[in-house]
């Protein structure tokens, strides 16, 4: 039984795995979080391709991989189309900003879009800007202290949610809804939503990112084999940093 592999520059990528696993509980699935590289939002183009490449070879020497979900905003928009080309014979979905539910459900309101500094310049996200262009009031946020404390780097929760409240400022009023545009912040909804004065609206493309890894895999026919239980509904975790392996597991026990 093969297995679905997602990665991440770290812990973030867990809050997709949780929406693979609850839509196909009996897949068997390898995690691998780069964390010994995080984050991956401030790297170049180049440098995230050789990371991610590195990251896949590695995956591939553990099992064979029927599908590659990077769960990174970041290296979706910067690496997907160079590894699907290193990577030919391997199934790749990416995730990016869900930006367009949030305009279907909020037309006209104001909506603000949090991700990585290469997320929020990206040309995905440049290129959904440009199709949704005056059906809402978009703002961009590049919120580039939030990956680093929730990978542990930078543990101060006081200092961390000062650093929230004051980036969020400018827009604590006014925001209708909030776009998570990276894997790691669902992690600090409740840090996010302290800083505004009424309800938010949080949108996650982790659920869209399961959706559509499900709907690719029965449509090329290798989603999970009932005649090999091998695996079934197991998890393998892997990190650049294996002392960060365990806190893997924790995270995904803990998240919902």
């Amino acid at each position: 039984m093969s297995s679905i592999a997602v990665f991440d520059s770290g812990f973030g990528g867990l809050t997709v795995l949780k929406q693979l696993q609850k839509l196909m509980p009996d897949e068997k699935y390898i995690f691998y979080g780069d964390s010994a590289n995080a984050p991956y939002g401030e790297k170049s183009a180049g440098e995230l391709l050789e990371l991610t490449s590195e990251v896949c070879r590695r995956i591939l020497e553990k099992d064979k991989i029927k599908c590659f979900v990077i769960a990174c905003n970041t290296t979706t928009s910067e690496a997907l189309e160079k590894l699907e080309e290193r990577f030919p014979d391997q199934r790749f979905v990416g995730i990016e900003p869900a930006v367009r539910w949030a305009v279907r459900e909020n037309p006209g309101k104001k909506i603000l879009v949090l991700g990585t500094t290469a997320t929020i310049r990206g040309k995905r996200l440049k290129a959904q800007l440009e199709e949704l262009e005056g059906r809402a009031e978009i703002s961009l946020l590049a919120a580039t202290g939030i990956v680093p404390f929730v990978e542990g780097q930078n543990p101060d929760r006081e200092k961390f949610e000062q650093y929230l409240r004051d980036v969020l400022r400018p827009f604590r009023k006014d925001t209708d809804c909030i776009v998570l545009g990276c894997t790691h912040f669902p992690f600090v909804r409740e840090e996010l939503q302290a800083c505004f004065d009424k309800k938010i609206r949080f949108y996650d493309a982790a659920i869209q990112v399961a959706e559509a890894t499900k709907a690719l895999l029965e449509a090329d026919g290798c989603s999970f084999e009932k005649d090999d239980q091998t695996g079934r509904g197991s998890v393998l975790f892997m990190n650049s940093d294996p002392g960060k392996i365990e806190k893997e597991k924790e995270l995904l026990k803990e998240y919902d």
